[in-house]
């Protein structure tokens, strides 16, 4: 059987786009931003950018710093949506000081300032202060940048600053909020290294000569030889961390992975046999779109609110609550889905097909330009590159699901409106090839979005179906419970 397309296309915007600097540069013109507006809603130059949507690219832009200093195309999704998160927080923190009533969520609305103080000029700079202590704080080899980009705002990074002044106020409840996540069990002072103790299963092996020989657990995960480097799991600390709307971790879970030999894996695994036989340029086209190198999930859902905060005409109001419920809960799906893939530490399909399959001949696309061949199923493979941690369940569409849930209840409605043209020869794996003619993505809703977001996953041959739907569920689950709290927030319950 052949997986089907979501009945609903989606498709994402990149807005990391040809043009943007380097990190701390101002990513975003203050006036309007027409290139990434298309619903007609309103006219070219009508849309006024945020501090807070400067200071989100300007984030996104010392992650990719990030990456670059790494020497890496993949990006830590779970630190980078702790990031996101702990950012967006400590603006909101500071934003929620000159509202009239919405509280924070360290100082409730102890800080409130009166009616005189709140003033667009206040919150732009409170929270400028904010992002720029906390973007220091997380991303310290990228202080130089944020100092640039919080001077390019008009403000100095080394102000002397009264504890109730805009910059005061800033710094207080940023400083707040990094002091409670230095605690939360991540272990950013550590560098993010693990703290569980785990082990894999399995031996590593080589991406280019898999041997099942060395395989013991075929039904585990086993960490790839690539390119010289051994993967380790990724921040598997991060099933413990301390949530925010979740009352524990593991508060959802999925349903345990067909058991390995069955009848049911053996028909996931035949399904991921016969999409990787019938991929089209649409298949390859949605799974690089989503795989996003530059970004990752949830750097992908960040041009979701962007794309939501112009077409709505948002301003600093919308977008302070906007951008915090978001990325908290990016942060709580992280944290969420980590927990199940650290509870069952199940296999990829990059080392369990292949195992499976040694010795018989299968049909499978048989590497870059090479189109479906026939082949011994000990060289099956994925379409794109296979990230460092177990599959169960998926990351994309956990992060998906919970973006897609927060944005439909805070819009109030699940239109979305993007597109994307992927564009002949831009593929990456087949450069030249794929596609062979112009692609378009479109979501017409955040569903769809989501569902194609955690497709492309499968189309990309590094998950199973059972990865993917309830994934989504879990994510639109995490999604709605952060909106609630969120909500109450905003109207003023601190708990």
């Amino acid at each position: 059987m052949t997986l089907p397309l979501p009945t609903r296309n989606t498709t994402r915007r990149r807005v990391i786009a040809a043009g943007l600097g380097v990190a701390g540069t101002l990513a975003l013109p203050a006036t309007a931003w027409a290139s990434e507006t298309r619903t007609g809603r309103r006219a070219p130059g009508a849309y006024q950018v945020s501090v807070i949507v400067r200071w989100n690219q300007a984030v996104m832009d010392a992650i990719l710093a990030e990456y670059k200093l790494a020497g890496t195309v993949f990006g830590p999704a779970t630190i980078n949506a702790r990031a996101l998160a702990v950012i967006h927080n400590a603006i909101y923190d500071a934003w929620a000081c000159y509202d009239s009533c919405a509280v924070g969520t360290r100082f409730g609305g102890s800080l409130r300032r009166p009616r005189r103080e709140r003033t667009l000029a206040n919150k732009n700079e409170a929270v400028s202060y904010a992002a720029h202590l906390a973007m220091r704080d997380l991303f310290p080899n990228q202080a130089a940048a944020a100092d640039s980009f919080l001077r390019s705002l008009g403000y100095d990074p080394a102000a002397q600053a009264g504890p109730n002044t805009p910059a005061g106020i800033g710094r207080r409840t940023a400083q707040a909020v990094l002091d409670f996540r230095h605690q939360d069990g991540a272990n950013q002072a550590g560098g993010y290294t693990d703290t569980t103790g785990y082990t894999a299963a399995n031996q590593p092996q080589s991406i280019a000569a898999f041997d099942p020989a060395l395989v013991t657990a075929p039904e585990h995960w086993t960490p790839l030889i690539v390119g010289g480097k051994t993967q380790k799991f990724l921040t598997p600390q991060f099933s413990v961390m301390t949530p925010f709307a979740l009352s524990r971790p593991d508060q959802f879970t999925v349903a345990a992975p067909p058991a390995y030999p069955s009848t049911r894996m053996s028909d996931a695994i035949e399904e991921l046999v016969e999409i990787s036989a019938g991929l089209t340029d649409e298949h390859k086209a949605i799974a690089e779109f989503w795989l996003d190198n530059d970004v990752t999930p949830p750097g992908a859902q960040q041009s979701w609110a962007r794309f939501v905060s112009a077409r709505d005409g948002y301003g600093i109001d919308e977008d302070a609550v906007l951008f915090f419920g978001l990325n908290m809960a990016e942060c709580d799906a992280a944290i969420g889905s980590w927990a199940v893939k650290r509870q069952y530490d199940f296999a990829r399909p990059s080392t369990l097909v292949p195992y499976d399959r040694r010795g018989q001949q299968i049909r499978a696309w048989g590497g870059p330009g090479q189109g479906t061949v026939t082949m011994d199923g000990v060289h099956w493979r994925a379409y794109v590159a296979v990230p460092g941690f177990p599959a169960t369940v998926s990351g994309h569409s956990t992060f998906s699901g919970a973006a897609a849930e927060f944005l439909r209840r805070f819009t109030g409605t699940d239109s979305f409106g993007d597109s994307y043209l992927f564009k002949a020869g831009t593929s990456t794996v087949e450069p030249g090839l794929t596609p062979a003619v112009d692609v378009t993505l479109q979501w017409p809703t955040f569903t769809a979005a989501a569902e194609q977001a955690g497709i492309s996953r499968i189309y990309g041959g590094m998950h199973w179906s059972f990865d993917n739907g309830p994934g989504l569920e879990m994510g639109h689950k995490i999604g709605g419970v952060v909106h609630r709290k969120a909500m109450d927030l905003l109207h003023g319950s601190h708990n």
